[in-house]
Protein backbone atom coordinates (compact mmCIF):
# COMPACT_ATOMS: atom_id res chain seq x y z
CA UNK A 1 0.00 0.00 0.00
CA UNK A 2 1.11 3.52 -0.73
CA UNK A 3 1.54 6.07 2.02
CA UNK A 4 -1.77 7.57 3.09
CA UNK A 5 -0.57 11.00 2.02
CA UNK A 6 1.78 12.39 -0.59
CA UNK A 7 1.86 15.91 0.84
CA UNK A 8 5.08 17.73 0.14
CA UNK A 9 6.09 21.00 1.74
CA UNK A 10 4.30 23.03 4.37
CA UNK A 11 0.53 22.67 4.65
CA UNK A 12 0.17 23.88 8.23
CA UNK A 13 -0.88 22.13 11.38
CA UNK A 14 -3.97 19.99 11.89
CA UNK A 15 -7.16 22.02 12.31
CA UNK A 16 -8.75 20.17 15.22
CA UNK A 17 -11.98 22.19 15.06
CA UNK A 18 -12.48 21.31 11.38
CA UNK A 19 -11.64 17.66 12.08
CA UNK A 20 -14.24 17.58 14.87
CA UNK A 21 -16.83 18.97 12.40
CA UNK A 22 -15.85 16.24 9.93
CA UNK A 23 -16.24 13.59 12.65
CA UNK A 24 -19.71 14.89 13.53
CA UNK A 25 -20.71 15.02 9.87
CA UNK A 26 -19.58 11.45 9.11
CA UNK A 27 -21.38 10.20 12.21
CA UNK A 28 -24.61 11.97 11.24
CA UNK A 29 -24.44 10.85 7.60
CA UNK A 30 -24.07 7.12 7.95
CA UNK A 31 -25.33 4.49 10.39
CA UNK A 32 -22.43 2.27 9.33
CA UNK A 33 -19.99 4.46 11.29
CA UNK A 34 -18.94 2.42 14.32
CA UNK A 35 -16.15 4.68 15.57
CA UNK A 36 -14.85 8.14 14.79
CA UNK A 37 -12.08 9.77 16.76
CA UNK A 38 -8.57 11.16 16.79
CA UNK A 39 -5.65 8.76 16.48
CA UNK A 40 -4.21 10.30 19.67
CA UNK A 41 -5.76 12.44 22.36
CA UNK A 42 -2.47 14.11 23.32
CA UNK A 43 -1.01 14.76 19.87
CA UNK A 44 -3.62 14.07 17.17
CA UNK A 45 -2.44 13.76 13.57
CA UNK A 46 -5.66 12.51 11.96
CA UNK A 47 -9.27 11.51 12.41
CA UNK A 48 -10.00 7.80 12.02
CA UNK A 49 -13.54 6.91 10.90
CA UNK A 50 -14.37 3.18 10.94
CA UNK A 51 -17.37 1.78 9.12
CA UNK A 52 -19.06 -1.58 9.73
CA UNK A 53 -19.14 -2.54 6.04
CA UNK A 54 -17.25 -1.76 2.88
CA UNK A 55 -17.36 -1.76 -0.89
CA UNK A 56 -17.53 -5.17 -2.56
CA UNK A 57 -16.06 -7.98 -0.47
CA UNK A 58 -14.84 -5.67 2.29
CA UNK A 59 -16.48 -6.33 5.65
CA UNK A 60 -15.15 -3.07 7.13
CA UNK A 61 -13.36 0.03 5.98
CA UNK A 62 -11.99 3.25 7.38
CA UNK A 63 -11.22 6.80 6.40
CA UNK A 64 -8.12 8.51 7.76
CA UNK A 65 -8.81 12.24 7.52
CA UNK A 66 -6.50 15.21 7.87
CA UNK A 67 -7.70 18.82 7.59
CA UNK A 68 -5.08 21.50 7.94
CA UNK A 69 -5.42 25.09 9.14
CA UNK A 70 -4.53 26.19 5.60
CA UNK A 71 -7.69 24.47 4.29
CA UNK A 72 -5.77 21.63 2.66
CA UNK A 73 -7.08 18.13 3.29
CA UNK A 74 -6.56 14.40 2.83
CA UNK A 75 -9.36 11.78 2.95
CA UNK A 76 -7.78 8.33 2.64
CA UNK A 77 -9.97 5.22 2.37
CA UNK A 78 -8.64 1.74 3.09
CA UNK A 79 -10.19 -1.65 3.82
CA UNK A 80 -9.13 -5.18 4.75
CA UNK A 81 -9.14 -6.12 1.04
CA UNK A 82 -6.30 -3.57 0.67
CA UNK A 83 -8.41 -1.24 -1.47
CA UNK A 84 -7.17 2.32 -1.13
CA UNK A 85 -8.14 5.64 -2.67
CA UNK A 86 -7.67 9.27 -1.66
CA UNK A 87 -9.29 12.65 -2.19
CA UNK A 88 -6.62 15.29 -1.58
CA UNK A 89 -6.27 19.04 -1.68
CA UNK A 90 -2.71 20.29 -1.37
CA UNK A 91 0.08 21.50 -3.62
CA UNK A 92 1.50 18.67 -5.71
CA UNK A 93 4.00 19.10 -8.53
CA UNK A 94 2.59 18.06 -11.92
CA UNK A 95 -0.95 17.59 -10.58
CA UNK A 96 -3.97 19.75 -9.79
CA UNK A 97 -4.08 20.91 -6.17
CA UNK A 98 -7.42 19.10 -5.76
CA UNK A 99 -6.79 15.56 -6.91
CA UNK A 100 -7.91 11.95 -6.61
CA UNK A 101 -5.72 8.86 -6.23
CA UNK A 102 -7.37 5.83 -7.85
CA UNK A 103 -8.08 2.47 -6.29
CA UNK A 104 -6.92 -0.14 -5.68
CA UNK A 105 -3.63 1.29 -4.36
CA UNK A 106 -4.09 5.08 -4.33
CA UNK A 107 -0.82 5.41 -6.19
CA UNK A 108 0.84 8.82 -6.00
CA UNK A 109 1.66 8.58 -9.68
CA UNK A 110 -0.80 10.15 -12.13
CA UNK A 111 -3.50 11.49 -9.82
CA UNK A 112 -6.63 12.79 -11.52
CA UNK A 113 -8.35 16.13 -11.00
CA UNK A 114 -10.84 15.69 -8.16
CA UNK A 115 -14.53 16.13 -8.92
CA UNK A 116 -14.88 17.74 -5.46
CA UNK A 117 -14.77 21.52 -5.79
CA UNK A 118 -16.33 22.59 -2.48
CA UNK A 119 -13.93 23.80 0.22
CA UNK A 120 -15.77 23.87 3.56
CA UNK A 121 -15.04 20.86 5.86
CA UNK A 122 -18.66 19.71 6.21
CA UNK A 123 -19.31 20.05 2.46
CA UNK A 124 -16.15 18.15 1.53
CA UNK A 125 -17.13 15.42 4.00
CA UNK A 126 -20.60 15.18 2.44
CA UNK A 127 -19.03 14.97 -1.02
CA UNK A 128 -16.56 12.23 -0.04
CA UNK A 129 -19.31 10.33 1.76
CA UNK A 130 -21.79 10.59 -1.15
CA UNK A 131 -19.16 9.30 -3.60
CA UNK A 132 -18.24 6.45 -1.23
CA UNK A 133 -21.90 5.63 -0.55
CA UNK A 134 -22.70 5.44 -4.27
CA UNK A 135 -19.73 3.05 -4.77
CA UNK A 136 -20.92 1.02 -1.77
CA UNK A 137 -24.51 0.75 -3.03
CA UNK A 138 -23.43 -0.02 -6.61
CA UNK A 139 -20.71 -2.39 -5.39
CA UNK A 140 -18.29 -0.72 -7.81
CA UNK A 141 -15.17 1.45 -7.56
CA UNK A 142 -15.37 2.70 -11.15
CA UNK A 143 -17.18 6.01 -10.56
CA UNK A 144 -15.62 7.16 -7.29
CA UNK A 145 -14.37 10.40 -8.85
CA UNK A 146 -17.25 10.99 -11.25
CA UNK A 147 -19.79 13.59 -10.25
CA UNK A 148 -20.54 17.22 -10.95
CA UNK A 149 -19.57 19.28 -7.93
CA UNK A 150 -20.74 16.89 -5.21
CA UNK A 151 -22.38 16.79 -2.73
Amino acid sequence: MESDTDIEGEVGSLDETAVEQIRDEFTALDGLVIEAGFDSLLDPTKLVVRLDDGIGDADTCRFDVRWYQTGYYNFHHTDEQDVNFRFDYHPKPDAPNKHFHNPPDASSEHPQRSCITVTEPRQVTRAVHSLWRRAYEENSLTQLNEAENPP
